[in-house]
């Protein structure tokens, strides 16, 4: 049955509208829980981490996208992403892709970023976090971003300590970290 063009418009305006509903409300099911966690603590002030599903309809990947840092020292960083991994630790992600301004930097297996999520939760030390993230993480091409060091505590301990200053300096800055083996 041919409808009027005014009726066919009407009808896909009305589809259209639909649809962006869907995938705000999808959205909304990330951004609303780390917005809420990191809005609850006055520390957070300095910067703005927004969440969402990558392509904006991804179930498998969320993006912890940094769109602003303006007062923020590293452990802020830190701090807010573990706040994010805690309020989404009993969602399922393969991947969370840590991006600056859109712009992917580095990438964490969701089982990684579900698991910080626990540990947050229940009180881990914030310093063996911080100092062991780094490893964890990888570069978008998929090849790791940061080495496990090995040998003796105490050097292992300072070039962990290096390279998540180093993480922290590239994704407040958006651009990878340079400087031979650390990347």
């Amino acid at each position: 049955m041919p409808g009027t063009p005014a009726l066919k418009t009407k009808l896909l305006a009305l589809i259209g509208a639909a649809v962006v509903i869907v995938v705000l409300s999808f959205n909304a099911l990330v951004a609303a829980p780390v917005a809420s966690a990191i809005g609850q603590d006055d520390r957070n002030k300095g910067l703005t981490l927004v969440a969402y599903r990558a392509y904006a309809v991804s179930p498998s990947i969320l993006t912890l996208d940094l769109w602003s840092v303006e007062e923020a020292a590293p452990v802020d960083l830190f701090r807010v992403l573990f706040q994010a991994a805690e309020a989404l630790k009993d969602k399922r992600f393969d991947r969370v892709n840590l991006a600056r301004g859109g712009h992917t930097i580095f990438v964490l297996d969701g089982g990684a970023f579900q698991v910080l999520g626990q540990e947050h939760a229940l009180g881990q030390n914030p310093i063996y976090m911080i100092r062991t993230l780094p490893e964890k993480l990888r570069t978008p091409s998929g090849s790791p971003a940061f080495e496990t060091w090995t040998g003796g505590w105490l050097g292992v301990l300072g070039e962990q300590m290096e390279d998540s200053n180093a993480f922290a300096q590239a994704w407040a800055e958006g651009k990878a970290p340079s400087g031979g083996p650390r990347y």
